[in-house]
């Protein structure tokens, strides 16, 4: 490691310790877990070097154990490993989307341990204990209502077990994508205050799943009817709801793309909006599925010229 490389690792350092101070003390918890990730993002684009960022996220582990013991060692584990990821991802040129993805999977494998760490319980315990405190609070609601509306409430609490249970790992991965789009953000920023080049992560607009994971969809869909086996049920089911979050995602884009292409962006927007507190939001992620499959926006490109 060369002596200025050394030296920005130093700054990094410091800085990544007063956002754990901060965060640790519960000062603004939710911005500090935003923040904890950037300064091993900054770092990354700094140097260049895969090594290096390792090295740094090494000082981070052994300063934030020092500080914080264990919990401190999940805390990396969960933000840094997570900004050191998005760097080297942006080292290795990997696309945008992906390097995402690969920091939010951080999210699955860290929530465990932080689980167990700060609680003493187990992954399904902990989950357990969630779900019959919503469950209390619901039941609390019910007390206040009619007998007719409190039994509307219990499919609420169905899926609030469900959830809990069994799609717990997609709702991880959806809050960890959202934690890393926004460190990245943030990140990009702060580099291009510092006058450094950063590679774009180009227009939500052009946001596309590949035909690979709508035939993957199709296919654990139709498995999740035919296939008893409670396990991988549950891991079908995971899949299916993390990639028709994304086909939602995919679905609005084309729709929006629909709507530019004829500039109607405000009746478009409405539509949107509608569709999606309506029952109708189903069919927008069908349409990501077909944009996928029949790359529409394309279309849209040839008809408009």
């Amino acid at each position: 490691m060369k002596t200025k490389s050394l030296v920005n690792a130093a700054i990094m350092l410091a800085i990544y310790m007063v956002f754990f101070v901060l965060y640790n003390i519960g000062v603004l918890p939710t911005i500090m877990s935003i923040l904890l990730p950037i300064p091993l993002i900054v770092y990354s684009v700094t140097t260049n070097r895969v090594r290096d960022v390792l090295w740094l996220l090494i000082g981070c582990f052994i300063g934030t154990f020092l500080f914080g013991s264990v919990y401190g060692l999940v805390t990396t584990l969960n933000y840094g490993l997570m900004g050191a990821l998005i760097g080297i991802g942006i080292i290795k040129k990997w696309p945008y989307w992906q390097r995402l993805l690969n920091a939010a999977i951080v999210s699955v494998i860290s929530f465990p341990i932080l689980t167990y760490v700060v609680t003493g319980l187990n992954l399904q315990e902990s989950m357990a204990q969630m779900a019959d405190e919503m469950n209390g609070m619901l039941e609390a609601m019910s007390a206040f209502l009619p007998a007719n509306n409190a039994e509307m409430l219990l499919p609420v609490q169905n899926m609030v077990s469900t959830m809990m249970t069994t799609l717990l790992p997609t709702i991880l991965i959806l809050m960890g994508l959202a934690s890393a789009f926004l460190s990245d953000t943030v990140a990009t920023n702060v580099l291009k205050r510092m006058n450094y080049e950063v590679t774009r992560r180009g227009s939500i607009h052009r946001f596309q799943l590949g035909a690979k994971l709508a035939v993957t969809l199709l296919i654990s869909q139709v498995a999740i009817v035919f296939i008893p086996n409670h396990a991988l049920n549950v891991v079908l089911m995971n899949v299916i709801m993390l990639l028709n979050t994304l086909f939602l995602l995919q679905g609005i884009v084309v729709a929006m793309s629909y709507f530019r292409s004829r500039n109607k962006r405000g009746f478009g927007t409405f539509i949107i909006i509608f569709a999606l507190m309506s029952s109708f939001s189903m069919f927008i992620s069908v349409l990501g599925v077909m944009d996928a499959l029949f790359d529409y926006r394309e279309r849209f490109a040839v008809k408009k010229s």
